[in-house]
C-alpha cells in the first residue's frame, strides 16, 4: 500500500535533503507541451527539462502509460513525467494510464541510488495529477496511486 501525505504548500519549495535527489512528478500529455496548469509553471522553471520532454515526445510513439525522467535544470531535482493523456481519454482512461505510468516510474526509479526516501520507500513529490485541465476528480487519481509499495508520495495542495 502507497503512503500518501498531503503537504500544504508550493510543490517547488520541497527541502533537497543533503547528498540526495528529489522526484518532482506531474502528469503529461503526449504532444511535447507544457503548456498550462503545473506544467507550464515547470516549463517557465526548468526550459532545459521542457526542451527534452519536447524532443522526447515528437521523437517517440506510444507513450501513455509510460514515463520519462529528466534531469532537471537544477542539480538534484529530477523531473519524472507521467504520460497519462494525449487528451482523447475519458477520464477513466486517464486514471488507467496513470497508474501504468506509475508502474513504469517505479521501476525506472530502481535504477537510481541517491533518491529521497521515507520510511525505505522513495518519495515522489507531485501536485494534485490529472486534476486540473485533464478534469479527473482527484479521488480517481488518488485510487490509482494505491498499491505502490515502493514509493511514498508528498502531494501538495496550494
Amino acid at each position: 500500500m502507497s503512503i500518501i501525505k498531503y503537504i500544504q504548500g508550493d510543490l517547488f519549495t520541497h527541502t533537497i535533503p543533503a547528498g540526495k535527489k528529489i522526484i518532482l512528478a506531474h502528469a503529461c500529455n503526449t504532444h511535447g507541451s507544457w503548456g498550462g496548469g503545473i506544467a507550464a509553471i515547470f516549463r517557465k522553471k526548468f526550459p532545459k527539462a521542457n526542451a527534452t520532454y519536447s524532443q522526447y515526445c515528437h521523437t517517440n510513439s506510444n507513450l501513455l502509460g509510460k514515463s520519462l525522467i529528466i534531469e532537471s535544470d537544477q542539480p538534484n531535482i529530477l523531473i519524472a513525467c507521467l504520460f497519462t493523456s494525449d487528451f482523447n481519454q475519458s477520464p477513466e482512461g486517464i486514471v488507467k494510464y496513470t497508474k501504468q505510468s506509475i508502474e513504469d516510474l517505479q521501476e525506472k526509479l530502481g535504477e537510481f541510488s541517491d533518491l529521497e526516501e521515507e520510511d525505505n520507500r522513495i518519495v515522489v513529490n507531485m501536485p494534485k495529477i490529472n486534476a486540473g485541465i485533464f478534469g479527473v476528480p482527484w479521488e480517481d487519481t488518488e485510487n490509482a496511486l494505491q498499491g505502490f509499495n515502493k514509493l511514498h508520495f508528498n502531494v501538495y495542495v496550494i
